[in-house]
């Protein structure tokens, strides 16, 4: 039974090798039709040709006409498509780019109305959430929501169940920088928000400079670290390894970059962050060097997951979502 059935097998093959063979002779035969009826000479050739009477010449001569009509609606084709595919992917690259715009622009908007409209109650708790909420805006702390910002934060590094650190923090500028008291009023707040180091066991208390420069210098002596709101052009003075694109963090001092303070970066800001959360992402990520840490430590567990508050989120967020908050693996100090 097996017999039959490898003949009629190649019997097939053959029948299909034949067919291959005839498809690809009429194409190699088409093509040197049209190799030969595009040369420039070609009419000219069948014109002078003799061995071949007339209506043969024409009939040649139409052939000719038709493989060139041909060839130009081809390429005509070819490069139709060419240029829609180009537009296409022009319009495209437009219409993205005036949407993260938009989307940036609506974000920002909206952070400004939530913002204002935002006013502090008389509770302990609404007035901690409500003066974290505006960290980076214009408003100025008062001594009371100050204490109930504290009081938060030591509860919450008390109930970590961790070792108990207070820093202290000194505020200053350097360049172009305007008054600090805002960024200094934004420190506060993020470095003791519940959300924050205080889950680590870490709680920070602001040590104004006084007026005279002996004071100012015992002050400075207090401090654990300095928070120094700085123009980008001035950022290599405090080390070569600062960049004016980027905040850094040298021995005891803390350098924000003015730039970046203003405007985030581009990754972040794509990547659906925030200038707002960008403020508390630089705070906790260059103060997170000040207790020990080190950058990109590690990376978030599954795609699309809150990227550390140690990675460096301002280059890259490495297929992360955005977060400015340390999260539950990075609450330790060394």
């Amino acid at each position: 039974m097996m017999r039959p059935f490898l003949e009629e097998c190649r019997r097939v093959t053959r029948s299909c090798i034949a067919a291959i063979s005839k498809v690809v002779k009429r194409c190699i035969i088409s093509c040197k039709a049209m190799i030969y009826a595009l040369h420039p000479k070609a009419r000219e050739r069948v014109t002078q040709d003799k061995s071949v009477d007339s209506a043969t010449r024409v009939s040649r001569i139409r052939k000719i006409y038709r493989a060139r009509k041909t060839f130009v609606v081809v390429v005509s084709a070819l490069l139709c498509v060419l240029i829609l595919i180009v537009a296409v992917s022009a319009f495209t690259g437009i219409s993205n780019r005036h949407r993260a715009a938009s989307t940036r622009a609506q974000s920002a908007v909206s952070t400004s109305a939530a913002s204002q409209s935002s006013t502090p109650t008389q509770t302990e708790e609404s007035s901690a959430s409500a003066t974290q909420s505006s960290s980076g805006s214009s408003s100025v702390l008062t001594q009371q929501q100050r204490d109930n910002i504290a009081a938060q934060a030591l509860k919450t590094a008390q109930a970590s169940g961790k070792t108990l650190h207070q820093y202290r923090y000194c505020v200053s500028g350097k360049g172009n920088v305007g008054d600090t008291q805002v960024f200094e009023n934004a420190v506060f707040s993020i470095l003791n928000s519940t959300q924050g180091w205080p889950r680590a066991g870490a709680t920070f208390e602001y040590i104004a400079h006084e007026s005279s420069s002996s004071s100012s210098a015992d002050s400075s002596t207090q401090c654990d670290m300095t928070l120094i709101m700085a123009e980008a052009s001035t950022m290599k003075s405090f080390s070569d390894g600062c960049s004016e694109d980027y905040s850094c963090r040298v021995n005891d001092e803390v350098i924000i970059n003015l730039d970046r303070w203003n405007s985030a970066t581009s990754d972040w800001l794509n990547a659906g962050g925030t200038v707002e959360r960008y403020r508390k992402l630089v705070i906790n990520h260059e103060v997170g060097h000040r207790l020990g840490h080190l950058d990109n430590e590690a990376t978030c567990s599954v795609s699309g997951g809150p990227a550390p508050v140690m990675q460096q989120q301002s280059i890259s967020l490495r297929g992360c979502s955005p977060n400015e908050w340390p999260l539950d693996s990075e609450l330790w100090i060394s």
